[in-house]
């Protein structure tokens, strides 16, 4: 029988002056992309826990608050190499003091400055907080390698 997708969790984290939190990857198909704060749910991890785990982690914040927003399929193009189903999540408050895992980076960015890895920008207009072509998003993704459709 074939293995089925991994499940992963994402979180947004929008502070008070409309920045976003982002973290440099270290390991997967996104390796050095700066993006969202999240990773692979444990077996038997609720999505919730698996997003508030992963982000302090990552960042060293914690968020009580979390706000389902999105779920995606992601996979490579051609089919093989990674296929993800992605569930984005939006951080209220956060606490904590930020720093990043070992070998990572992480930093809050205006939404609208940032060149942003066509992954990221995905989440970012679901999120209202850029705008861009949906036809447009999908030929960048094109471009390197993945598909990326919204399920929910």
């Amino acid at each position: 029988m074939a293995e089925g997708p991994g499940v992963s969790a994402v979180v947004a984290c929008v502070d008070d002056a409309g920045q976003i939190l982002i973290i440099k990857q270290t390991a997967g198909p996104f390796a050095g992309a700066w993006l969202l704060p999240g990773g692979n749910v444990e077996r038997d991890e609720r999505l919730e826990d698996a997003a508030r785990r992963e982000l302090f982690e990552e960042t060293g914040y914690r968020a009580s608050d979390l706000r389902p927003v999105a779920l995606y399929e992601v996979r490579s193009a051609p089919p093989g190499r990674f296929h993800f189903l992605v569930h984005l999540f939006r951080a209220g408050p956060l606490d904590g003091t930020p720093h990043a895992e070992a070998g990572s980076e992480l930093r809050w960015a205006r939404p609208r400055e940032i060149d942003a890895h066509p992954n990221l920008a995905f989440a970012l207009a679901d999120l209202g907080l850029i705008e861009r072509d949906p036809e447009a998003l999908a030929q960048s993704l094109g471009a390197i390698g993945i598909e990326m459709r919204r399920l929910l």
